[in-house]
């Protein structure tokens, strides 16, 4: 059903899907940019019949697409006006939902694309509303904030319907305002695909799977905007290696061990390559809470001193010849 109005305040929404080489997914672009010029020729009618209403914002767009193989990930993100954008992500999800099955990356038989995917909770793993200003306006507000809230909440509630997937809430569309690291910990987020977090008990994992037949998804309007940026490794680093720059950048660990970068969230992952590519390929994976303090610029300053330290160590090792060609970044 389309929308017959459609709020002023603008959102962006991005759903990330626990897939990247179903067939199906071309279709669901397809048939949400579909969707989206469906809306807006609804939109135009309403124009023409309304003097008054000048608005040029369209009402729905798939601004990006992206497939992740190595990660057996894709997302999708949708921006327009909020009500118009939750009826598209709605479509969208229920679509994959109905067309799409949920690979156990904990099957003996797991490939390593699988054991190397993405930390997943479910088949729609994550469902993200922001709020986003015009170009007249430039700042959010209560309203527009609201606005992603109440999106959050709609997509929620239209695809638990489904009783395919158990959902959690998290941020403004949550009571509390729980961040979303908070409630990932309540689930087997943190010990699913490439993560593996021993201080966090996976004991509910096949519990929510058995009940749920396309696991859980997390649904929410983050507090703040937040940026992600990874850092892909060199072959020759292993795992070990690999956490010790999750460490060095982990924010909460400034207060405890001397080192971070504040306002960051940093997991170490296996991104897998085959074996004629370079082998084992780790990544440190980061989301900046609050860019504006701990900024991209911050985490490359420490990237170097990591980079500089390991040389070091392996000076204190060997007579350092090929050392530089190890650590160029």
């Amino acid at each position: 059903m389309i929308l017959q109005s459609c709020t002023s305040s603008l959102v962006a929404c991005n759903i990330y899907i626990s897939s990247a080489a179903s067939a199906a997914l071309p279709s669901l672009l397809s048939r949400a940019q579909d969707h989206c010029r469906q809306l807006r020729l609804v939109q135009q009618q309403q124009q023409r019949k309304d003097e008054n209403n000048d608005s040029n914002t369209a009402a729905a767009a798939v601004v990006h697409a992206y497939a992740d193989i190595p990660y057996d990930r894709s997302s999708f993100h949708l921006a327009g006006r909020s009500d118009c954008v939750a009826e598209v992500a709605i479509s969208l999800i229920q679509n994959a939902l109905n067309e799409i099955e949920l690979k156990n990356n904990n099957n003996n038989d797991a490939s390593n694309k699988l054991e190397a995917r993405h930390p997943f909770v479910g088949l729609v793993d994550h469902v993200s509303v922001m709020s986003i200003t015009s170009q007249e306006s430039g700042t959010t507000t209560p309203t527009t904030t609201a606005a992603a809230a109440s999106s959050a909440r709609q997509i929620g509630s239209q695809i638990d319907q489904s009783n395919y997937i158990k959902i959690h809430y998290y941020g403004m569309a949550c009571p509390n305002n729980t961040p979303l690291a908070t409630v990932r910990r309540k689930t087997s987020f943190f010990n699913s695909g490439g993560a593996h977090d021993n201080n966090i008990s996976d004991n509910n994992e096949n519990q929510q799977q058995q009940q749920y037949e396309k696991g859980e998804c997390t649904i929410g309007a983050p507090l703040d905007f937040v940026e992600n940026y990874n850092i892909r490794l060199t072959p020759n680093v292993d795992f070990g290696t690999a956490k010790t720059l999750t460490q060095v950048l982990r924010g909460r660990n400034i207060a405890t061990k001397g080192m971070g970068v504040p306002g960051v969230e940093a997991l170490t992952l296996p991104y897998i390559r085959h074996a004629d590519h370079g082998g084992n390929v780790y990544e440190v994976a980061c989301n900046l809470l609050e860019p504006k303090i701990g900024s991209v610029e911050q985490i490359e300053v420490e990237l170097e001193k990591w980079i500089q330290q390991q040389k070091q160590q392996l000076l204190s090792k060997d007579d350092g010849d090929d050392m530089n060609d190890q650590y160029d970044r």
